[in-house]
């Protein structure tokens, strides 16, 4: 949010239907968007509103708006050029006379010749930190593409179900463990369009998916393995079978409660429990949640709002999920592979999406957006599975190899970093930093800072950080560190306050790092 802004919804939804007056006279569109779950799903609403109201257009994927796509956005044929998910950091770079943003990261408030009024930018600039509204946690670049598409014509309130996604993709709702801000009136008209089903229930990933006991098994946040081997019998057990042991301690939980693990010969997910099993689970959970010490900000990230997902998002084919409850699961009966159940929980479902976006398989995720149930389906579903083992990997080699380990650094007290190389794919190593902050070896107490090369450019590196919401309430704004420090050894970079991402020359790692160790400290009162 701009500091100072006054809070201003009715501004913010007029220069929504002003963009959409603009969008709506136009000739031809051309709609250019980011590549993650958010961008996914905004370009996806993008599309569909277009289409509807029958406005010839063309869509187009990318990874950062740097230099050159910018010269290729000014250049563009069509009359109006859309850009959803990104575009507010560029702004004054870009033709304002045939550009329409829809956005909320943190806007370019800078301009050559120098600061001037936010509302100078023109009524084609659609970002919730113009009007006093935070767009990291409010409302995501789905949710601002929405609420054009919705000036656009009354009846594409079907299409706030992708919105939904594009902000659970974005994280959110995880702050309060619900949407939060405008993402609340979002939310509304997804419900009211019978596409979105909001309950309280557990937040773990994996609920339409996962096999029960692998569910539980592999949570992370929190984790539950821990709380349930504390409020186990004490035993002994070689450390090569402890996979085994841990899946069993989950049967034996799920068991004692008299839940059902199988539905005939398919594994039951906790989607397909009924009202009561859950809340035998969930209440046993709390308990010895408590009993071990965890107390009520576990339970809060372990119990909140979740948003399951209607069969027909957004325009899919009648009854196309025939098949049984039940999930498949390996011969081993520990690992699993996504399935289709995915595209019924928000939060699975822009994993999914993610999953293509990461892959330079962005349109798959989009055409599955807008109904596909064919063969887009069974790509992703394979993206997706790349995706998990990719990460894993990623994250087996931070976690095990020296030479990528997490680092502090006495010279650089206010953050710790990685660099995965050429070893770990640029459009993934800031999911990676995300999952690393917080787990056992890397605290919390200190952003995180993940390089790698970037892969379509040997003398570039992409960047992310990633922090927590604690960090944010003490001041730090990664939004700033990556603009400001990026900027000074010649590379671009922004985003949102918990998490950002620039790009540097190749060589400038240390450099950019000292720049971003002294803003850090100013913000954080090191």
């Amino acid at each position: 949010m701009i500091m100072g802004k006054r809070r201003d919804i009715a501004g913010f939804e007029r220069s929504a239907a002003d963009a959409a007056r603009a969008l709506l006279d136009a000739a031809s569109v051309s709609v250019v968007s980011h590549i993650d779950a958010d961008g996914i799903t905004a370009a996806a609403i993008a599309s569909a509103a277009l289409s509807r109201s029958g406005v010839e257009h063309t869509i187009r994927f990318v990874k950062k708006l740097d230099d050159a796509e910018i010269e290729r956005i000014n250049a563009e044929s069509q009359e109006r050029v859309w850009l959803v998910d990104l575009g507010s950091g560029s702004f004054s770079k870009l033709d304002r006379s045939r550009v329409v943003v829809s956005d909320h990261h943190r806007p370019d408030t800078s301009p050559p010749q120098g600061m001037v009024d936010l509302f100078s930018f023109d009524s084609h600039h659609v970002n919730p930190h113009l009007f006093g509204l935070d767009g990291a946690i409010e409302i995501s670049g789905a949710g601002a593409t929405y609420v054009v598409a919705k000036a656009m014509d009354p009846t594409n309130i079907d299409l706030a179900a992708l919105a939904v996604i594009g902000a659970v993709g974005d994280f959110q709702d995880n702050a309060e463990g619900r949407l939060a801000g405008y993402n609340r009136r979002i939310l509304k008209d997804a419900v009211a369009s019978g596409r979105v089903n909001a309950c309280t229930d557990l937040r773990l990933f994996g609920r339409e998916t996962k096999p029960l006991h692998i569910f539980l098994q592999f949570s992370s946040d929190p984790a539950l393995l821990p709380v349930l081997r504390e409020t186990q019998e004490a035993s002994f057990y070689r450390a090569d079978n402890a996979l085994d042991v841990d899946r069993q301690l989950c049967v034996d939980f799920l068991s004692d409660l008299g839940v059902e693990l199988k539905d005939g010969e398919r594994w039951r997910s906790w989607g397909c429990l009924g009202k009561e099993e859950k809340k035998r689970v969930a209440s046993e959970l709390c308990i010895r949640m408590l009993d071990c010490g965890r107390g009520l900000t576990a339970i809060r990230r372990l119990i909140g709002e979740v948003y399951v997902l209607d069969p027909r998002l957004v325009d899919a084919p009648e009854g196309w999920m025939t098949e049984g409850g039940g999930v498949d699961i390996a011969d081993d009966e520990v690992s699993w592979h996504p399935n289709a159940r995915a595209l019924l929980d928000a939060k699975e479902t822009a994993t999914l999406l993610n999953a293509c976006g990461r892959h330079d398989r962005a349109e798959v995720g989009m055409a599955i957006c807008l109904g596909d149930r064919g063969e887009s389906l069974a790509t992703a579903l394979q993206e997706q599975d790349n995706h998990r083992i990719a990460l894993r990997t990623a994250i087996r080699l931070v976690q095990e190899d020296p030479s990528f380990s997490v680092r502090e650094d006495a010279e650089l007290p206010s953050l710790r970093y990685f660099h995965g190389q050429d070893q770990i794919g640029d459009t993934i190593v800031g999911i990676v930093a995300g999952m690393l902050l917080g787990s056992p070896g890397v605290p919390d107490d200190r952003p995180l800072f993940a390089f790698a090369q970037a892969i379509e450019d040997g003398a570039t590196v992409k960047v992310s950080a990633r922090g927590t919401r604690d960090l944010v309430r003490r001041g730090l704004d990664l939004a700033v560190v990556m603009k400001i420090a990026s900027e000074a050894v010649g590379g671009t970079g922004g985003g949102h306050n918990a998490a950002a991402g620039a790009s540097l020359p190749l060589g400038s790692e240390m450099e950019f790092l000292h720049q971003a160790d002294e803003i850090l400290r100013r913000q954080l009162s090191l």
